[in-house]
């Protein structure tokens, strides 16, 4: 069995294309689309540094600033800022970068707020 102190990480980066199912009738990625990958991003990083199932409570601030385009490489990166006694906050951002033009813009970024919950739904004790 793996240590998960030796496994805790700040940090969480996941990458991949943006598709032409990303995007709306203008030709560029959904807002909604995009909060949908700042979810994912924070509860993969939650759920890996506490060991525990989480739940987003809070999403402070989103400004989307500029559009992803179908093709763009995208970066969400999240990274804890604090844990408290039943729960996890970090800054999550997004970015992209057209490969082809190697342009690269900052999208969006928020803080994003996660508590643990056990199998009744009811919050739980997060250990550092």
């Amino acid at each position: 069995m793996t240590n998960r102190k030796a496994m805790k990480q700040k940090t969480l980066q996941l990458s991949f294309l943006a598709q032409t199912t990303d995007v709306n009738y203008r030709g560029t990625v959904h807002g909604g689309k995009v909060m949908k990958w700042i979810d994912e991003a924070g509860y993969a990083l939650a759920a890996q540094y506490t060991g525990k199932y989480c739940v987003t409570k809070f999403v402070d601030d989103i400004e989307f600033k500029k559009p992803i385009s179908i093709g763009d490489l995208v970066t969400v990166t999240a990274t804890v800022l604090r844990l408290g006694s039943t729960s996890i906050r970090m800054h999550v951002s997004v970015a992209s970068e057209n490969l082809v033009e190697a342009e690269r813009k900052d999208n969006c970024a928020c803080d994003i707020v996660f508590v643990a919950l056990d199998e009744s739904g009811q919050k739980i004790p997060i250990t550092d």
